[in-house]
């Protein structure tokens, strides 16, 4: 009796650590699984980990959407930014990784410091959150305090006519078309451009007697430039100034003065008048991410 006794002991304290190490395992999963969805976050980051500044106003397209129809949606945010409307951007997620949908449009704007930092425009920023699901998509927004004209009505009629859109065509390029036109009409409906919103003049700190000394400093490289070109001049007429001679092939020339000056191939070198590098432009926020009402 004592060793059944033993052995039912023994396996049931055996079944009773397993229990316990499953437990263990799987609450830390479940927990880090849950704070991480989008909207579930606190501040400063709410969870987030995007760069501050975006080569698109759209944002986790990749999987979704043509780089066409990004490119052309950046064309009409870009104007509703240069003209202090609203500074918007579009976050794609799938619907896996969302919590709290509204929670999550609010905190990628607060995240991503959408809007202008000063003037009448101030907090002009706005998100629409668009939650990809299997067989359809949920929009949401969240509006930056600097933007009470625009209505909840206006808004949430952008919402239904984009998921409108992707349920009878299937495409995800048209919906997000829909959504940058339609916010474009709703926006400029509201307000007016108003480009020099936000923009600090800049001033000039330069000690007012080194305007003197910059326009003596021009004086003096224009008689030295006025100088050689004379010399060039004489020595082109067979007079007795010192002669250039323009450089041979593979090498830098000669004269009394050095020979002429090298030419330098413009392949590969930066310029202002095209066919140089240029970086592309980056978009993102300026301002604080204050904002107020969302759907």
């Amino acid at each position: 009796m004592r060793r059944i006794s033993t052995r039912r002991a023994s396996r049931l304290a055996a079944l009773m650590g397993l229990a316990f190490s499953l437990l263990v395992s799987f609450t830390p999963a479940q927990a880090q699984t849950t704070t991480d969805l989008c909207g579930n976050g606190s501040a400063p980051d709410y969870g987030l980990s995007y760069d501050l500044l975006q080569p698109h106003w759209t944002v986790g397209w990749e999987d979704y959407v043509t780089e066409q129809a990004v490119i052309r949606v950046d064309n009409v945010l870009d104007r509703l930014d240069e003209d202090a409307i609203a500074q918007t951007m579009i976050l794609f997620l799938p619907q896996d990784q969302v919590g709290i949908p509204t929670n999550c449009a609010v905190h990628f704007l607060r995240y991503m410091e959408l809007g202008l930092p000063t003037g009448n425009r101030k907090d002009n920023g706005f998100v629409f959150l668009i939650v990809v699901g299997q067989e359809s998509i949920d929009v949401h927004y969240a509006v930056g305090l600097g933007l009470p004209a625009l209505t909840a009505r206006e808004l949430t009629n952008i919402n239904r006519a984009v998921e409108n859109t992707y349920q009878s065509t299937h495409s995800m390029d048209q919906a997000l078309l829909t959504l940058a036109n339609d916010f474009n009409t709703v926006a400029r409906n509201n307000y007016e451009p108003e480009p020099s919103s936000g923009v600090t003049p800049k001033v000039d700190d330069q000690p007012v007697g080194s305007a003197a000394a910059v326009a003596l400093c021009g004086q003096l490289c224009l008689g030295i430039f006025l100088f050689f070109f004379l010399i060039w001049m004489f020595s082109q007429l067979g007079g007795g100034g010192p002669r250039f001679y323009p450089p041979g092939p593979g090498h830098w020339g000669g004269s009394s003065w050095g020979g002429g000056f090298p030419t330098f191939p413009s392949r590969g070198f930066p310029s202002n008048r095209g066919g140089g590098f240029s970086s592309p432009r980056m978009r993102g926020g300026s301002g604080s991410g204050r904002s107020g009402r969302t759907n």
